[in-house]
């Protein structure tokens, strides 16, 4: 078979010159079985949109998931990795708060320096487990668009911009989430890489789990209402254009979710700061 070699952006790539001959001559050029039929071609399309109704939210691509504070975003972030990866694969988060699921933290601060990254982020493990996510929470404390003139921001933005356009293709890693508050505060250079937004409302009541159980009296969501948009374009002022989809996704919350994840985790980020109370000042009271 004759191959050529194609540089691209120093990435080599070889061609099949013969093999792209035999598709144009012929529509299949493998012989038809039944492990290659419509049939098992259509399980594997059920498989892999998980439910139908639902598979929006694991499709492949840029994802946003923002709502008021308290709405479940996390909850809702969770719930998707539970599921993900009940059938293999690990994910990446900025955050150390997904636990008893193969999930890894990293330290952006650590990827990137001076605006170029340092290190890549594995798409296999050392148990040979492939990276089916990567999870960028509370994006709007990260990356406020009001900062965007700062040399610290853009030392770590440009290059977290770059790497998410190219993480399926450079880093093998399928779809990426960001969760914030409003896309209102958010970056429109990160709106541009977005493909899928979901909008998190939830309803909570006192759930009794918790006090029989772990004798706590909690106020929860059991419910959550996810509203699901598609980037359509931008308009005129460089704004993304989103088409609001039919219909909602109703998650029933069960209550041991809560113990699988930390709901806490960036507020911790900043418990080891001193009050301010404590403070020095010259003055005196």
């Amino acid at each position: 078979m004759k191959n050529k070699k194609i540089k691209l952006d120093n990435l080599q790539i070889n061609v099949g010159l013969d093999l792209i001959a035999k598709y144009r001559q012929k529509k299949y050029i493998v012989k038809w079985s039944l492990k290659r039929s419509r049939i098992a071609f259509l399980f594997k399309v059920i498989k892999k949109s998980i439910g139908g109704h639902y598979s929006i939210l694991y499709s492949e691509g840029g994802h946003y998931i923002d709502g008021p504070m308290g709405a479940g975003k996390t909850l809702l972030m969770n719930i998707i990795l539970e599921n993900m990866l009940s059938s293999g694969g690990f994910a990446w988060q900025n955050i150390n708060e997904f636990f008893y699921k193969p999930v890894k933290t990293f330290d952006l601060d650590l990827l990137f320096s001076d605006g170029k990254p340092l290190y890549k982020l594995d798409n296999v493990d050392e148990k040979g487990r492939r990276c089916k996510a990567l999870v960028l929470d509370e994006i709007n404390a990260t990356f406020n668009r009001r900062q965007n003139h700062q040399k610290a921001y853009n030392d770590l933005f440009v290059p977290l911009v770059k790497m998410l356009v190219t993480l399926r293709n450079a880093m093998s890693i399928p779809r990426f989430y960001l969760i914030g508050q409003s896309l209102l505060i958010q970056d429109t250079q990160l709106q541009e890489v977005i493909k899928y937004r979901h909008f998190v409302k939830c309803k909570k009541r006192w759930r009794y789990w918790f006090f029989r159980n772990q004798l706590k009296v909690e106020k929860v969501p059991y419910k959550l209402k996810i509203e699901d948009f598609i980037k359509v374009g931008t308009d005129e002022a460089g704004k993304a254009v989103w088409q609001k989809l039919k219909g909602k996704h109703i998650i029933k919350v069960p209550c041991w979710v809560f113990n699988t994840f930390n709901t806490h985790a960036f507020s911790e980020l900043f418990a080891n700061l001193p009050n301010y109370s404590t403070k020095k000042t010259g003055s005196q009271t």
